[in-house]
């Protein structure tokens, strides 16, 4: 497993091991999502319906994570993003297994292990699996603020105006 700045995982300033799990950490070090790829981590990131579409200089996202990062852009980039092998999973949920089964015995993919990552992990953004996520603590931008307010005006528009 390694861990380097989402900028440093864009620019792909990291040599390709078959990663095939990722997770991403706020700057204050909160787990905020896991996923797989059954092909390549960066192109489920940036590939084509990846997280984001990031074309300098746009840089544009609709997933929940992806619309995190651009949220907090440029602080974001500097985030933590672990990129985990197959075998780092299946070593850190081991003790998840029946004694008798080990990585070099039996023929485990990323589908097998992913809910198993995801449930000792705790991601805070992860619905899929996630018994008990863990908390965000990242202080919201301005533009999540921004957003925020201009939800709570239209909500109090619609179901709060007296006609």
């Amino acid at each position: 497993m390694i861990e380097i700045s989402f900028y440093d995982f864009h620019e792909q300033n990291y040599e390709e091991n078959h990663y095939v799990l990722y997770v991403m950490k706020n700057g204050l070090g909160d787990v905020l999502y896991g996923g797989i790829s059954t092909v390549d981590v960066w192109d489920r990131w940036f590939g084509w319906g990846g997280h984001m579409l990031w074309d300098r200089p746009f840089i544009y996202s609709s997933s929940t994570i992806g619309e995190k990062i651009v949220n907090h852009l440029p602080d974001s980039l500097d985030w933590k993003i672990q990129l985990w092998t197959l075998k780092d999973c299946f070593k850190y949920c081991e003790e998840e297994f029946p004694d008798d089964i080990s990585y070099a015995t039996y023929n485990y993919t990323i589908r097998d292990i992913e809910a198993k990552m995801i449930r000792k992990l705790s991601p805070a953004l992860n619905v899929h699996c996630n018994l008990h996520p863990g908390k965000d603590t990242t202080p919201k931008s301005q533009k999540e603020k921004d957003l925020e307010a201009y939800l709570d005006q239209a909500y109090d528009e619609i179901f709060n105006s007296k006609k």
